[in-house]
Parts: C-alpha cells; structure tokens; sequence
C-alpha cells in the first residue's frame, strides 16, 4: 500500500504512486533508502579522508570524528524526534518539521569544523564540513517555501567532491544522483524540479568552495 501523502500549505497536492506498479514503487523505496544522506556519507567520508593520505590512524580518527558532527549526530537528534512524534519519519518528510533537523545539522557540522581546524585535521574534511555548514543554511532558507531534496543534494555534493579529487573514475557517480533523483519522484516525495534544484544547487556550491580552497 503506498504511503500516505502529507500535503504542506502553500503546495499543490500530489497523486500517491499507482498501486498498479507496486514493484516499482518498491524499487524507489530500497534505492532511496541506501542512497540517504546518512548512508552516502559513510564512504563518501572515508575516500575523502583516505586521499592522499597515510597515516591509518589518523584517518580513522578523523574519518571518525567527522561521521559523528556530519550524520551521526544529526541522525540521532532525528530518531529522538521520530521516537517522540516530533517528525512523521526519518526524512522528515514534512516540510514544516525540517528547520530543527536543519539547525541541528548546520550547529553540529560547524562544532565540526571548528574542531578540525583547531586540531590541523585533514583539510580535505574540514573542507566537507564547510561546504555542509553553508549549503545546509542555504537549503534550510529555500525550505521555509519550497521542498528542495536533500537525498539529491547530498548526493551531488559528495559526487562533485570525489571526482574532483579521483578524477574521471569517479563520474559513475553522478548516475546514482540520478537515481536517487528518479527514487524521490516516483515515491512523490519531491517533484523534478526539486530534486534538480538541490543537485545543481550542491554541485555550484561544492566547486565554488573546493576552487577558493585550492582543492
């Protein structure tokens, strides 16, 4: 049965997924959920921390540390609302729900960065750090009108970072954007546009940092 549609003011309803196609429907939900923000971040993390970079022990402390302020932090705080009935689900699906996961977001991966750069941590994650501080504060401003998708977004951000660091062997991932892309769309959670806006938004916003830099 597909999942009920929470309307938000000042947005136009939409048709719930045909119950016609419920193994399409199934498909988008399993590819949504493995490219979430918080599951992308996990490799994303780690390859970044692992460019040119060999001293093991460092990396996973600070692959480590930027986990917790960049997702795992966040994630929490978002479960503790589930558990609550503070949001409808770990999406956080409502567009009215997301200013707190937002601010928490942005306060947590700042402590992060301030933290990484007090310490001389990799610069390549401070540098991730930042540009999550700034695209969650420009996406926490659109969503107070407009339901931009935070699944593309990420995932454009972390694939623009990667291959501009790897290079061509890692543009394969700009098709997982557009799946997950494809994913959101088809489960009615965002419209194209959406899902558009928050991949060009992250990938502008990622080369502008990643050029000032010097990465």
């Amino acid at each position: 049965m597909p999942d009920p549609i929470v309307l938000q003011e000042g947005e136009p309803p939409i048709a719930p997924p045909a119950s016609s196609k419920p193994l399409r429907i199934q498909i988008a939900r399993s590819i949504s959920a493995i490219l979430s923000p918080f599951v992308v971040s996990l490799p994303a993390v780690l390859l970044i921390a692992l460019y040119h970079e060999s001293n093991q022990l460092t990396v996973a402390e600070y692959t480590g540390l930027t986990l917790f302020f960049l997702s795992i932090g966040p994630m929490l705080y978002i479960l503790v609302g589930v558990w609550q009935g503070k949001f409808t689900d770990v999406d956080v699906s409502n567009r009215s729900q997301r200013f707190g996961p937002f601010l928490f977001g942005i306060i947590s991966a700042f402590a992060g960065f301030v933290i990484m750069t007090l310490t001389n941590g990799p610069k390549n994650l401070q540098t991730m750090l930042l540009i999550t501080v700034i695209g969650g504060i420009i996406m926490m401003t659109i969503t107070l009108w407009w339901k931009i998708s935070i699944h593309a977004s990420s995932l454009a951000g972390a694939a623009t970072f990667l291959t501009a660091l790897y290079g061509t062997s890692m543009l394969f991932t700009f098709l997982l954007v557009a799946l997950v892309g494809w994913s959101r769309v088809v489960l009615r959670r965002h419209t194209l546009s959406q899902v558009l806006a928050g991949s060009f938004l992250n990938i502008a916003l990622t080369i502008a940092v990643l050029m000032i830099r010097g990465i």
